[in-house]
């Protein structure tokens, strides 16, 4: 039996070479294990516990003597699927964790720092990384938001924002005004700047919050970014107040 392939599936190398003897020599009892493999009684017993924990042996007491014996090898792809299934759920902990790690860590490198997002699954999470930072944002909106987008995931988003007292400076297309007014733009915090349609016709939004910027594609890519730097995300700022100077006031 290969013991690289026990450690690939979990198994530490004292504990594949027991596992191995275990089946070559069982029924077996600790004192006898240590003396076959040269090691001391108590890391005998310790590691054919930890084979009985992990399922791959059994003990009874013999004749006043604890005794063990291999289970069944099918046990291995029990405990190989245990450790794939632990590996998914860290890697969806990490993934969860991503956007504070990634944040606490350009915070405190002074580096800047680009995330790369795809699919709607991904362009939400954007949208989420405002709510998180809750500075106001200034965006440069797409005409063509909501060919990817529904419009019920907008409202719930501007409610969102608006409830954590974001305010959001807006560059809009004019184009489809009912979805938008007055009353609804003060009810989200919203101070809308429009200008003709065919000034800005990208299929991408362009916005700043905090220290980042981040660029959407509501394209047949479905892709976005987010770029986080104090500089750029000033510098963007005063592009968008000079651009907003193209706009009227909603």
């Amino acid at each position: 039996m290969d013991e690289q392939l026990l450690e690939q599936v979990g198994l530490n190398d004292s504990q594949s070479q027991v596992y191995i003897h275990l089946i070559e020599h069982a029924p077996i009892t600790p004192p006898v294990l240590a003396k076959n493999l040269d090691m001391k009684r108590t890391n005998a017993y310790a590691l054919l516990d930890q084979l009985v924990d992990s399922g791959l042996a059994i003990k009874k007491d013999v004749n006043k003597k604890l005794t063990f014996w291999p289970t069944n090898p099918v046990h291995l792809q029990n405990l190989a699927r245990a450790k794939r299934e632990e590996a998914e759920e860290n890697e969806k902990h990490i993934e969860a964790m991503m956007p504070s790690l990634q944040t606490f860590f350009f915070k405190h490198s002074g580096q800047p720092g680009i995330r790369f997002y795809q699919g709607i699954d991904g362009i939400k999470e954007i949208y989420k990384d405002t709510l998180r930072t809750k500075d106001d944002v200034y965006v440069i909106r797409s005409q063509y938001d909501q060919d990817l987008m529904s419009t019920e995931f907008y409202l719930d988003y501007k409610q969102k924002r608006a409830d954590l007292g974001i305010t959001t400076y807006m560059i809009n297309p004019e184009n489809d005004p009912e979805y938008w007014n007055q009353e609804t733009d003060k009810q989200y915090c919203l101070q809308r700047s429009t200008i003709d349609a065919d000034m800005y016709t990208a299929n991408a939004e362009i916005s700043a919050y905090g220290n980042k910027v981040a660029i959407i594609s509501f394209g047949k890519e479905a892709v976005g970014m987010i770029l986080e730097s104090k500089q750029a995300a000033d510098g963007y700022r005063q592009l968008f107040k000079l651009a907003q100077r193209a706009g009227k006031q909603a």
